[in-house]
């Protein structure tokens, strides 16, 4: 029996958290579309990789993607979350999100997040400067 939804996002969520990063990425399919608003689309798994691996996910950050709510109207699934990036420094920034992703045949082929740029911009530049 194939997971839910709402199965395969808790346990999206729980790769990234647990420093899964490939496992999380494998649950995207080749073709994903990933929409961190207000940010420019980027299509693919291995740009999704790359946009990650840029930022320093996995290695320079650690997340913790704390869902607060999620629900789901077929195969799309709402998530409203805490997102939390620690520094190596232990300096953190928290984000407030709000998501969807669309499931089709066990794979995510839309990540789409919602979050405020200006909130994400200012904790980075503090640490940046720490």
């Amino acid at each position: 029996m194939s997971p839910t939804p709402i199965e395969i996002a808790e346990t999206f969520f729980a790769h990234w958290t647990a420093n899964r990063i490939d496992e999380a990425l494998a649950m995207l399919s080749d073709d994903v579309l990933y929409d961190n608003v207000p940010l420019p689309d980027i299509i693919g798994r291995e740009n999704v990789r790359k946009f990650h691996a840029e930022f320093g996910i996995g290695l320079a950050f650690k997340v913790d993607w704390k869902v607060t709510q999620i629900a789901a109207s077929g195969n799309v699934v709402l998530n409203e979350r805490i997102d939390v990036f620690t520094h190596q420094s232990g300096e953190t920034i928290t984000l407030p999100v709000m998501g969807t992703i669309t499931v089709e045949n066990d794979k995510i082929t839309v990540w789409r997040d919602y979050f405020d740029p200006t909130d994400f911009d200012k904790q980075l530049r503090k640490i940046k400067r720490g």
